[in-house]
């Protein structure tokens, strides 16, 4: 009982974090998951100035692991001068996205990050050949050889969530400049569901 009231609080705390904007939940069933990541691609639609650029991509390591490569580009220090955006569209029952559904901001963007990710942080780290790394993140290019996508179910984000499939933009803005953007598509599963 404790435990899923603290669910519930970390759950209205996330959905509510910006108070302007309505959110709109899906009608989807709730609980604990799994992750299987479909893709990760750069942001088209949001104007950014590629100063933290962002060149992931999906690879296939065997039938059930799925790694995150590619090359991650700061001109500028990733730093907590920067805010931290997410922005989560839904697929709809169509297949369309139902954009906005969920949407979190803070400021503080490398401590924050490294917050939600929790123990994911060092191993997701390391993989990008930032050993030991800590805030903020210096000005460098960082090849990522392979992110298990496994590590972030040990992440500090909920542990409970809508099942369905989410469309994740997280990008880093100052001042409404978006200083860098990805998106990872996901399927929130059930933890006994197969692919």
């Amino acid at each position: 009982m404790k435990c899923l009231l603290i669910n519930l609080i970390v759950f209205i705390t996330f959905v509510n974090s910006d108070i302007g904007k309505r959110l709109s939940l899906p009608q989807l069933p709730f609980g604990v998951y799994r992750l299987n990541f479909l893709g990760v691609t750069r942001c088209e639609s949001v104007p950014t100035n590629n100063k933290l650029k962002y060149e992931l991509y999906l690879s296939k390591k065997s039938a059930n692991t799925t790694e995150i490569k590619g090359i991650v580009t700061n001109a500028v220090p990733l730093d907590d001068s920067l805010d931290l955006e997410f922005n989560l569209a839904v697929k709809d029952s169509i297949g369309g996205w139902k954009e906005n559904a969920f949407l979190y901001k803070t400021p503080k963007a490398c401590s924050s990050l490294k917050k939600f990710l929790g123990p994911a942080w060092t191993p997701i780290m390391d993989s990008a050949g930032a050993y030991n790394a800590t805030c903020p993140m210096p000005v460098g290019v960082y090849k990522v050889s392979g992110i298990d996508t496994g590590v972030f179910m040990i992440s500090s984000f909920p542990k409970s969530f809508f099942y369905g499939t989410y469309r994740f933009r997280l990008f880093y803005s100052k001042k409404n400049e978006v200083y860098g953007c990805f998106i990872i598509i996901v399927e929130i599963k059930r933890p006994w569901e197969t692919e």
